[in-house]
């Protein structure tokens, strides 16, 4: 994961500090962290700089009022000063729900102010910020894959699981964090033709100061947490900030194991009307594999592979937006699944079925098949991997068994095999 440049965080508690730890702790070179309260601001780059990767490592704390247009302004502006180039901002600052009653008696004030932080907020962020962006010198994506294009910045918006679903007694949250989902789609459509990413990362229950206020004001919050959330328990707020990485390993002139790479794979596909995204981590085109002379990392970069390669592997993730349902289809391949996060339902075309669970592996002998994300009753994205390995033909009473993919052959076909 390549995060060396400058990044603007706004949250010095909860999952902004956590971010703005991430950063520090991959390499980002400086960074701001901004908060209404100063002192949390504060705390957050101190211990930024005790983890921080790079020896150049420089980082400072600002106020900010995300209400406030003027104040939004001034803070990205001084941010500016100390990056020179902002290459990423979070905008995590937030507000939770203080009286939970049914929207008959849902109380207007707090509802307005609610809107105010959580909606006008990453309004007055998202638009200042894509102002500057626009105006900085593209960069490519990834210099050694000319394909993945250029960018200017990229901006993130905390939305929630309430992005997604409603939960009872909580119509302001609820009401803010959907808007939050289209402020960011729409933000996204207008600076794409800029090399202007924004995202929303769409947490549930994360273990923040704002969320056990939450759970001190809203009496049976936390008995409500610890029932609807499969795990049992609240996320932390590292475990947002996390993001898909891939490490590959080599060796120096010593014959000594070193890591050559650190990134997020090198070919990504959109699939459906965006109802998944498959990043391929590695392939191999040939069994043994060829390591000598990172000839191997070479051909896995130079090529997307095909669903899978004759007497080679491919290692495939796939995020899986809520309730999404694949076509039947069957590789033939040895194909081994795991579920990453989420629960999917795996269904073959005999009719069994099977659900799985975080963990669980399906090993899969030339299956005919298809997936159903259920992740939090069909509310909430999953993801899983699969690595596929080549197989001899498979014969069934004689007869061949033939693959087949279906409504998936348009993200396949016309690949090397």
């Amino acid at each position: 994961m390549d995060v060396t440049g400058h990044a603007f965080v706004i949250g010095g508690s909860g999952i902004g500090k956590a971010c703005a730890l991430a950063f520090a702790k991959y390499g980002s070179r400086r960074i701001v962290v901004a908060d209404i309260n100063l002192e949390a601001a504060e705390a957050a780059v101190a211990a930024c700089r005790d983890v921080a990767l790079d020896a150049t490592f420089h980082a400072e704390a600002i106020a900010i009022d995300v209400t406030a247009e003027e104040s939004v302004k001034a803070a990205i502006a001084r941010a500016q000063e100390v990056l020179g180039r902002i290459d990423y901002c979070v905008n995590s600052a937030g507000v939770a729900v203080r009286t939970a009653c049914e929207v008959a008696e849902a109380n207007v004030d707090e509802f307005d102010a609610m809107l105010r932080v959580n909606v006008a907020g990453p309004f007055l962020v998202t638009r200042a910020m894509s102002a500057v962006m626009k105006s900085q010198s593209p960069n490519p994506v990834d210099p050694s894959s000319q394909s993945r294009g250029v960018t200017r910045g990229a901006i993130v918006n905390l939305g929630s699981a309430s992005s997604f679903a409603a939960t009872p007694r909580m119509i302001q949250y609820t009401t803010a964090k959907h808007a939050v989902a289209g402020l960011t789609k729409n933000a996204a459509l207008d600076n794409a033709a800029y090399g202007i990413r924004v995202n929303s990362v769409c947490p549930s229950w994360v273990d923040t100061p704002m969320v056990r206020q939450a759970m001190v004001d809203v009496p049976n919050l936390r008995d409500m947490i610890e029932t609807s959330v499969p795990l049992g328990r609240i996320a932390l707020a590292e475990e947002v900030a996390d993001a898909l990485a891939r490490h590959i390993t080599g060796h120096n002139d010593e014959g000594k194991s070193v890591f050559l790479s650190s990134d997020n794979g090198d070919h990504y596909r959109i699939m459906g009307e965006k109802q998944a995204v498959a990043n391929i981590l590695y392939s191999t085109r040939e069994t043994p594999v060829d390591l000598n002379d990172n000839v191997d990392i070479e051909k896995a970069k130079s090529q997307e592979p095909p669903l899978h390669y004759h007497n080679g592997t491919v290692v495939r993730m796939i995020d899986f937006a809520p309730d999404v349902e694949s076509p039947m289809h069957r590789a033939v391949s040895l194909d081994y699944g795991i579920v990453v996060e989420g629960t999917f339902k795996l269904i073959l075309d005999s009719g069994e079925e099977r659900i799985m669970h975080q963990g669980d592996v399906s090993i899969q002998r030339a299956t005919a098949h298809k997936w159903h994300n259920i992740s939090g009753n069909g509310t909430q994205p999953g993801r899983m991997m699969w690595i596929l390995l080549d197989c001899k033909d498979v014969y069934v009473k004689g007869k061949k068994m033939e693959g087949y993919l279906g409504e998936l052959t348009q993200y396949y076909e016309g690949r090397e095999p």
